[in-house]
């Protein structure tokens, strides 16, 4: 195999899954980190230190302590017996806790506090990286790039070049914005302001929620260059020559620019040579393949088994965001998200909206190998932030939780009942086991291409993109 072949497959595929495992294991150690210290600091008994759950895989002990990394990685833990019970998520230990002496519930607070508190103080290291090396930003302007043939907003005049200045009377500044103001849209059909050749148009647009992502979505489709993600195996497209990274110029040579423009014209072609000019390394080419026949919805339909993603360019800005600006950011989206659930019968956004692990993981490296090392310090700054907020909400489990049981001990000079602590403690970290397991189950749908439905549109088309979220 060539050796450019190695190094464009590292630096595609194994570089930014490797970033990605070392800001996701950095997040997760510098939370369990803080607990640490604190702890070591009240002089309280730990018992453990693991980054993930469940056995081990490696490890070692000193001081009495258990320092090891586990086999599940969806996050991590130190044992400490004078906290409240966690034996269902941290396993058993040899320590019998009645033994210890009690740890006072002001100890308890602030062990509980220091997790949340070093994500947010990494999060701002890195936001103070990125101010002064500077982001690169997606350059995805909000101009229509396909309307569907045929389809209600083409009937209304829309048409590719169009710009879209307003979402229900909201200025948009790029596409991300039209996607945003959509999600967060209570009516079905959302108000949409066009320019026009420089002259601004209303058009009422239908909205419909996206089953992959469980989010709102209008049918009009942003500029980009379509490019191969990957090759099915015995596909049309592997027989006729085409690689992965491989980006679409035309079909018989008519000019693209969306994926979703690629799978129409594609899917219209079944069993008719059709020529498409390639962009393959910096040099143009035109390779003929034979879409495929197969059946959707008892229609015949042309594929030829190419997984597409819509390339988008990026510019770095020097310097980056201020700190203040990314954490800003970083509220807006998580207010965005709060009220999205709590208008979930208006915008769609469930449960199955989140990410575990997987998918948090896959946007990581998403960001990663379409933008660099920039775009993942950028989503660093998100998910430490998220997991502060998330890890301080008062649920038993989690930190806030321990924080209540701790100002309930304060108050009222007693703790509460350890068969009680206990029984919520275990009945939540069920919960939350079956959350995680609920939503990794979606990531691995959105992901990788498990549909839980004949009636998802990846099976109807087998075209899928990587989720970024909303």
């Amino acid at each position: 195999m060539p050796f450019d072949t190695v190094l464009a497959f590292f630096m595609d595929k194994i570089y930014p899954a490797l970033l990605v495992a070392i800001f996701f294991g950095l997040t997760i150690f510098i939370h369990e980190f803080g607990h640490f210290l604190v702890a070591k600091w009240r002089a309280m008994k730990i018992d453990r230190f693991s980054i993930g759950f469940g056995p081990k895989i490696f490890g070692w002990k000193r001081g009495g302590i258990d320092y090891r990394v586990s086999w599940i990685p969806f996050g991590g833990y130190v044992a400490l017996p004078q906290m409240s019970p966690m034996e269902t998520i941290e396993g058993k230990t040899d320590t019998k806790t009645e033994e210890l002496p009690p740890a006072p519930a002001s100890s308890k607070i602030m062990v509980a506090l220091a997790g949340p508190i070093m994500n947010v103080v990494l999060a701002a290291i890195i936001a103070c990286i990125i101010w002064r090396v500077g982001l690169a930003v997606p350059v995805n302007p909000p101009i229509v790039g396909f309307v569907e043939p045929g389809s209600r907003e083409e009937q209304l005049g829309i048409r590719p070049g169009d710009r879209i200045e307003k979402i229900n009377g909201h200025a948009v500044k790029n596409w991300f914005d039209i996607q945003r103001f959509v999600a967060l849209s209570l009516e079905p059909s959302v108000n949409v302001v066009i320019d026009q050749n420089g002259v601004p148009k209303d058009f009422l647009l239908e909205s419909e929620i996206n089953r992959d992502f469980g989010v709102k979505t209008i049918n009009l489709y942003p500029e980009g260059r379509p490019f191969a993600e990957s090759i099915l195996p015995k596909s049309p497209a592997k027989a006729a020559g085409i690689l992965p990274g491989d980006e679409f110029l035309a079909v018989n040579g008519v000019p693209i620019s969306t994926r979703q423009e690629l799978i129409n014209y594609i899917s219209k072609k079944p069993g008719e040579p059709v020529k498409l000019k390639l962009m393959r390394a910096g040099k143009m080419m035109v390779i003929t393949v034979t879409p495929r026949l197969e059946t959707s919805k008892g229609e015949n339909v042309g594929r030829i088994g190419v997984e597409l993603e819509d390339r988008i360019a990026f510019k770095v800005e020097r310097p980056g965001p201020t700190p203040a600006a990314q954490f800003n950011e970083v509220a807006q989206m998580l207010g965005d998200t709060f009220y999205a659930l709590f208008h979930y019968k208006r915008t769609g956004v469930g449960i199955s909206s989140f990410s575990g692990p997987v998918g948090i993981a896959g946007g990581w490296w998403y960001e990663i190998r379409n933008g660099g090392i920039t775009r993942g310090l950028k989503f660093a700054v998100l998910i430490n932030l998220a997991l502060a907020v998330f890890n301080i909400l008062p649920i038993p489990v989690l930190d806030g939780g321990h924080i209540v049981f701790a100002m309930y001990e304060s108050v009222f000079r007693r703790p509460l009942p350890p068969r009680l602590v206990h029984a919520v403690s275990t009945a939540f970290a069920v919960l939350l086991i079956s959350f995680m397991l609920y939503v990794t189950a979606f990531d691995f749908k959105r992901f990788f291409g498990f549909h839980f439905s004949a009636s998802d549109k990846p099976v109807e088309t087998n075209e899928t993109v990587p989720a970024t979220g909303p």
